[in-house]
């Protein structure tokens, strides 16, 4: 870790680690903060924070989720969660199909033309 020398902003600390889910709890554990951004260290960070959420460790460690919130992360990254989304404000999407194996997404291409 690396401590910062100017009060006047920034964080306390800064650790260069792996974003993965028990290295974030031990940090947690250790550093024991109110609350920690998921949505600011790109794929990674969403995954491990949507992980520990979902697995109730951030609740536990009594660390509130600020921003972007876990539901809204989720339903963002499942298109069919965001589609049902969009469509409850009259929000147009270009036509897509969900598809588990070779023969769904060809049956859905040939939906889409």
């Amino acid at each position: 870790s690396q401590e910062k020398t100017d009060s006047t902003m920034g964080a306390d600390k800064v650790y260069f680690l792996p974003i993965r889910p028990k290295v974030v709890m031990e940090i947690i554990n250790k550093e024991k903060p109110d609350g920690i951004i998921v949505s600011m260290g790109g794929q990674t960070a969403l995954n491990v924070g949507v992980e520990l959420w979902n697995a109730g460790e951030l609740q536990a460690a009594g660390v509130e989720v600020l921003g972007t919130q876990i539901p809204a992360i989720e339903a963002t990254e499942d298109r069919e969660i965001f589609s049902a989304k969009l469509k409850e404000i009259d929000e147009t999407i270009a036509l897509s199909y969900s598809a588990n194996t070779i023969d769904e997404a060809i049956e859905a291409a040939n939906k889409i033309g």
